[in-house]
């Protein structure tokens, strides 16, 4: 058995590399709400529609995604650095001819031998993938001797190749499907094209929702984002009925 982890080293690089991601999400966060509200004042049918009919929506949207994870990271600047640091010094893979675990400060995830099919690098660490499609662990580049460790999977007879489109070419297809549904309801003015945008949120939500729930380690973590991933269906059902109320 052969457990890896982060070194001290690699910790302290990794929250700096951080605290620089954080003040360029802040920035680019702060521009967006900045942008968001002059447009709102000068030209409000550019993201509020015509008839001011996804006001609420795209508020909503701003908050959620944008002004919320802003407000967090001011709010959790100086204790987020040290939460990462100790849930980095918690995770270790460990390797035994029965399996793979990936252990975390608040969550684990484990793969028997025999599940496991392949290993599928990228720069960023391997994806061990199981028969399940949307069933795999990422172990990341960063652990301490993360060659020995690719050595472990091959001695165990797990073959190591190349990704190209990791984890899965649907997954960030379904996130770009997501967001142009959404863009889509507060634009759109035809019942026929609400209609279509409706049918294509209502699979969009359900695709991510099997996607979501594959991993049952990973759902306690995951609560809200299932039920967020029906957000465009409420979004553009209520944009539709509008329109039918309209006509």
């Amino acid at each position: 058995m052969a457990v890896y982890g982060y070194s001290e080293e690699r910790v302290e690089s990794i929250i700096r590399a951080t605290k620089r991601l954080r003040l360029r999400y802040c920035a680019a966060a702060a521009a967006i709400l900045a942008a968001a509200g002059v447009v709102a004042v000068k030209r409000p049918e550019w993201i509020f529609g015509a008839q001011q009919q996804a006001r609420m929506w795209v508020v909503m949207a701003l908050v959620i995604f944008v002004a919320g994870p802003l407000a967090d990271n001011l709010w959790r600047w100086k204790s987020r650095p040290n939460n990462l640091a100790e849930s980095l010094r918690q995770t270790h893979v460990t390797v035994s001819a029965e399996g793979i675990w990936l252990s975390r400060a608040i969550s684990s995830q484990y793969i028997a031998r025999t599940e496991i099919q392949r290993a599928e690098e990228v720069c960023w660490g391997v994806y061990l993938r199981s028969g399940s499609r949307y069933r795999w662990i990422l172990v990341p580049s960063q652990i301490e001797e993360f060659e020995l460790f690719k050595c472990e999977l091959e001695r165990l007879g797990i073959p190591i190749v190349p990704a190209t489109v990791p984890p899965n070419w649907e997954e960030p297809m379904g996130a770009l499907a997501f967001v142009a549904t959404m863009l889509c309801a507060i634009f759109a003015r035809s019942a026929t094209l609400l209609t279509t945008d409706f049918l294509v949120s209502v699979v969009v939500a359900i695709g991510g929702f099997i996607v979501i729930s594959a991993n049952p380690e990973n759902l306690p973590k995951m609560r809200w984002v299932r039920l967020g991933i029906f957000l465009p269906v409420v979004m553009t059902g209520s944009m539709l009925w509008k329109v039918l109320q309209a006509g």
